[in-house]
């Protein structure tokens, strides 16, 4: 739970480098937590007003913390672009995010 609530805790930070673990362990909270409000609107025949709520509140963590693992694995953000490709985006995204960190002094020394 802790790394969920950094990633709220920093989510105007777009700018620092988050690691693997940080970027991985708040995904998968977020998609519990997401599994969870889907089931409580099934069981109750809610339309889905608390989902899209949820949604709304963790969009900006979400993108912070995405791009600045981007920027932990040294890709440009404009990767990020590579969503609007139908269908294999998302895949090929997961893979970015899933490339292991750079050498920080290496990344600083970019000037990037």
């Amino acid at each position: 739970m802790y790394w969920y609530l950094d990633a709220f805790r920093h989510y105007a930070d777009f700018t620092s480098l988050t690691q693997r673990r940080a970027f991985w362990m708040f995904a998968l909270i977020s998609v519990l937590i997401s599994l969870f409000i889907a089931t409580i609107e099934i069981l109750t025949n809610n339309p889905g007003w608390l989902d899209l709520i949820y949604s709304v509140i963790a969009l900006i963590p979400t993108l912070a913390i995405t791009v600045r693992r981007l920027r932990d694995t040294g890709l440009s953000l404009w990767w990020f672009l590579v969503l609007l490709i139908p269908g294999f985006g998302v895949l090929i995204m997961l893979v970015l995010l899933s490339l292991p960190s750079q050498n920080h002094a290496t990344y600083q020394s970019k000037g990037v």
